[in-house]
């Protein structure tokens, strides 16, 4: 009895509250709501009548995925796509509308690998030489023996140099680079440290003719190294010392930017700028030396960053004589970071340099083999830091690599990690989607089904068609397979990303974008040879490469690389459609409009005009062939 009294007040109740809902429902519709502007989810930018090239497919084919005519983005994401009309009635009466008038967009394109930061600091010290020299003066020597050679740098030191400035260096250049008399000059020690000492006994002495060949006076040494308070040892000096980038990249920018931060700050900033002009959005690269990061973390905080970093922690390797030990201290960062700056793993910089001394398996001449280097071979430092890292479950970037050899050293330990720790499986291996640049004169063909089933994805720089050709007159023109093998990497399942690394719009002109990408496509150089024209690729793998594959590269495929809802608002608009012009046209493609986060970076003027707004950022002047100086001839 009691039960069935509850049940019979509760559908009273029931029936009460309904009654008093619809009441409330039917008299709040009848009175007119104003709700805050704010509250409401318009969309901040439409961009419509385009066709909007999403790059969605993320697989290792020639589909650039879905299309749309339209899209919305809200703050820095995008939020809706679809037709014109679709998307236009989200529109409210603060969306800002641009009219692409059939225009194709991309997602914002991505760099896998460029010195932006570094090539900030080498444009800014030739703008600023009186500046500079007070820290270091730089000369160039030139000979046609190594008897000149060695008595135009004593005559520099004793009369250009008669007179330093306190803590002034002098940095001597060798005339010709790789493919001159300087290489040999200094790895067969036709110079030698003492008789730098005895023309320079104070004066610091840098005598350089490349990344690989290089000789310190005692001087130059114990100034380099206690400024880093590492001891100046001859051992510390073989192991914190590898490369001689290390004193473009670290001598001026620690020095002179230590008390001029903002300076510093500054001029990446312009750098960033005139190269997102270009339609790049995110960029990767290591930071080597003590002044960029802060520099960096000014821009942050700021909110001034004009493209994104995905940067590899490379200060275990700037002068540093313990790269194992610093790896375990310094801890693994990948994926730390924000929007606009984030780690992507620690690396050494370099495993091997430029040619000649690069890091191969080919046969050469003796002339050449004998100046070849692999800084990582096993048992030696760099060996044991590259093991420590995998060891630990780090994940390591190789963030120079030239010849195969290198890449077979690394390969080697990160099988043996596995097959030493059952913890470490190769699914965990192949996880950490170790990366390495360049692709030089490497992979080999035999080398792509272990990169396969480590995981390994490369970044490829096309200009490598011209800078590696002349280097087949040594190693053999069957080894043209070997130049940037895209077209082998994606029929073995190895993914391969775009690298810009000789394109620097910095100076306010140079080469098109889409120049640079379409070598992919008829891989032919400068001189006009086809380098193995069976590893040529189409124009959507080529742009696969530099959007969606390269998010992969940046471990950010989930907030870049594409144009979906929620990703990032990162997108460039070209003047003409890349998908569709005549292949020899592709190079004349440029960019009218970078954005970055639904903000506009870059506009040029014809569109500005167009849509009655003011440009945006650095007008490019843009080139779309460039001629390529390949040198003396090698043999």
């Amino acid at each position: 009895m009691i039960n069935r009294m509850r049940r019979t007040s509760f559908a009273i109740f029931c029936i009460m509250f309904f009654c008093v809902s619809f009441f409330c429902v039917s008299a709040w519709s009848q009175q007119s709501v104003t709700v805050p502007i704010e509250l409401v989810a318009y969309p901040d930018l439409i961009i419509h009548n385009g066709k909007i090239v999403t790059m969605d497919d993320a697989s290792l084919n020639n589909s650039p995925g879905r299309t749309f005519e339209a899209m919305s983005v809200r703050g820095d994401s995008v939020q809706f796509l679809g037709t014109s009309a679709e998307v236009l009635r989200y529109a409210g009466p603060q969306t800002r509308k641009i009219d692409l008038n059939g225009r194709t967009v991309i997602p914002g394109m991505i760099d896998a690998h460029n010195h932006l930061h570094n090539g900030a600091v080498s444009r800014w010290v030739r703008n600023n030489m009186e500046i500079v020299d007070p820290i270091v003066k730089r000369f160039t020597v030139a000979g046609q023996t190594f008897e000149e050679l060695s008595k135009g740098i004593e005559l520099i030191i004793k009369e250009n140099m008669a007179r330093p400035l306190p803590d002034q260096w002098a940095m001597i250049g060798i005339e010709g680079g790789a493919t001159g008399i300087g290489f040999p000059y200094l790895l067969q020690d036709q110079l030698t440290r003492e008789e730098l000492d005895d023309w320079a006994p104070t004066l610091p002495v840098l005598v350089q003719a490349g990344p690989g060949a290089w000789l310190l006076n005692t001087a130059a040494r114990d100034d380099f190294l206690e400024y880093y308070s590492v001891p100046p040892t001859d051992a510390n000096e073989e192991t914190a010392i590898t490369m001689a980038t290390i004193f473009g990249r670290g001598l001026i920018a620690d020095r002179y930017f230590d008390t001029h931060l903002n300076v510093l700050a500054d001029a990446i900033e312009d750098q960033l700028q005139h190269q997102a002009a270009g339609g790049f959005t995110t960029y990767s690269s290591h930071i080597v030396g003590l002044r960029m990061e802060p520099a960096f973390r000014i821009l942050v905080k700021e909110g001034r960053m004009p493209m994104r970093l995905a940067w590899a922690h490379r200060l275990c390797q700037h002068v540093e004589p313990d790269n194992a030990g610093c790896f375990l201290r310094t801890g693994d960062w990948s994926g730390m970071g924000n929007d606009y700056f984030w780690n992507v793993g620690l690396t050494l910089g370099g495993i091997d340099a430029g040619p000649p001394t690069i890091c191969t398996t080919m046969d050469a001449p003796e002339k050449f083999k004998s100046q070849e280097r692999c800084l990582i071979q096993p048992g030696n430092a760099y060996y044991n830091a590259v093991q420590t890292a995998f060891r630990t479950r780090y994940r390591y970037v190789v963030n120079h690599l030239y010849g195969d050899k290198g890449l077979d050293y690394v390969m080697d330990i990160m099988e043996q990690v596995v097959e030493e720790n059952p913890d470490i499986t190769m699914d965990f291996m192949r996880s950490l989607r170790v990366t390495s640049d360049h692709c030089g004169l490497y992979p080999r063909p035999s080398q792509l089904p272990r990169m396969k089933r480590l995981g390994i994805i490369l970044s490829c720089n096309p200009n490598f068609i011209n800078r590696s050709t002349p280097w087949l007159d040594v190693y053999g023109w069957d080894k043209a397979n070997r130049i940037s093998p895209v077209g082998s990497m994606i029929k073995a399942g190895v993914m391969p990303t775009a690298e810009y690394e000789g394109l620097n719009l910095g100076s306010g002109e140079g080469l098109t974008p889409t120049a640079f990408l379409s070598l992919f496509l008829h891989r032919t150089n400068a001189r006009g040879q086809v380098v193995a024209a069976d590893e040529a690729i189409d124009r959507v793998s080529a742009m696969k490469m530099t959007t969606v594959w390269a998010s992969f590269y940046v471990l950010k495929e989930k907030e870049l690389g594409t144009l979906e809802p929620g990703k990032w608002a990162d997108f460039t608009v070209f003047d003409k459609d890349y998908f569709t012009v005549p292949e020899e046209e592709i190079p004349t493609v440029i960019p009218l409009m970078t954005v970055l986060g639904g903000k506009t970076i870059s506009l040029r003027e014809e569109f500005a005009s167009e849509l009655g707004v003011a440009p945006v950022g650095p007008q490019i002047k843009f080139q779309f062939e460039r001629d390529y100086d390949f040198g003396v001839p090698l043999l």
